[in-house]
């Protein structure tokens, strides 16, 4: 992955300049400045999804072993601003999340497999998301052909869904791991490894008690589909902010659409291009001009950035101390 990562990353924000120089600079930047500084209400706004999110995160957690909702939201900070920022395939803030909760909370297989289990749910709010923005192509736009391409997608996250607790009740979630850290081994040449599946032997059985729950299940996704959601605000705002106002249900349709393309397009970093192009598409099926479209698409980059470099670097100096208290 890492091998490919860098050069999807330069291809990436290539496409995304060309996106810009086709729609012109000067109209793009002439757009942003009739907006001004008003843009940043995108980033105290984003603080709402956030706190759902940990929220939703917090709710699957059984009796007892529930982390406080301020570390939940820190969490969930670090795996957006990573997935955001740093070439990880929408994957490794995941991974850092668990990792940076499993070092501060016990029992850490708990919170490891709560983790997996929020991503697994993730998936699927991102599949009914998918379906709404379909419906709303399907009553408010002409043209509906962004909606096959958008329907297929949904039913293979659905598909994902059954095919994770499959696994997980066969055991192979632990193989994996089990197979990742011989790998880790093989390259470290004699180094300590640092017994990841002893410390984690635990992990099936603490899955299973997270899945035991249907209806903690079942409120999370909400909370995790209305998180996703409350991001249309960013749409309506922004596009009002340009002079170019729509209707809730437009906006929401563009987000919908709009985080069904950045997600299918996982192996780009940060969807650099895809989501560029992806808004001047979906403001096209509404009536929004091209600059003003992709003059959306750059606010919420400036929000990913603004919000994204700070939870970076509270990354780096939690984890730090972290390291120095241990030695």
């Amino acid at each position: 992955m890492s091998r490919l990562a860098l050069p999807a990353l330069f291809i990436g924000l290539a496409l995304a300049v060309a996106v810009v120089a086709w729609q012109g600079f000067g109209d793009v930047a002439k757009a942003l400045s009739e907006a001004g500084f008003r843009l940043l209400w995108l980033v105290p706004l984003f603080l709402i999804p956030l706190l759902l999110s940990g929220l939703a995160w917090s709710v699957i957690f059984p009796a007892g072993n529930r982390p406080s909702l301020q570390r939940l939201c820190l969490a969930s900070w670090i795996a957006v601003s990573i997935n955001w920022l740093l070439p990880v395939a929408q994957i490794g803030g995941e991974v850092a999340k668990a990792v940076w909760l499993a070092r501060r909370a016990a029992p850490a297989p708990m919170m490891v497999a709560t983790a997996i289990v929020d991503k697994v749910l993730q998936t699927a709010g991102q599949a009914f998301v998918a379906l709404i923005g379909v419906g709303l192509v399907l009553v408010l736009a002409s043209d509906s052909a962004v909606v096959p391409g958008a329907v297929l997608f949904a039913v293979l996250l659905l598909a994902l869904i059954p095919a994770f607790f499959l696994a997980q009740r066969r055991g192979l979630l632990l193989r994996l791991v089990a197979a990742g850290e011989r790998v880790f081994m093989k390259h470290l040449k004699g180094r300590e490894a640092g017994g990841l599946v002893e410390r984690l032997g635990g992990l099936d059985a603490a899955l299973s008690a997270v899945g035991a729950a249907p209806g903690r299940l079942f409120a999370h996704l909400v909370i995790r589909l209305v998180s996703r959601l409350v991001l249309a605000a960013e749409v309506w705002l922004a596009l009002a902010l340009l002079g170019h106002p729509v209707s809730v249900l437009e906006a929401l349709m563009i987000e919908c659409l709009a985080q069904t393309l950045r997600s299918a397009a996982f192996a780009v970093p940060g969807a650099y291009g895809v989501q560029e192009g992806g808004f001047v598409l979906l403001g096209a099926l509404v009536g929004v001009p091209a600059e003003v479209a992709l003059s959306v698409s750059l606010a919420k980059r400036m929000r990913e950035l603004l919000v994204g470099l700070p939870g970076l670097l509270f990354y780096q100096i939690s984890e730090g101390r972290l390291a120095l208290a241990a030695r």
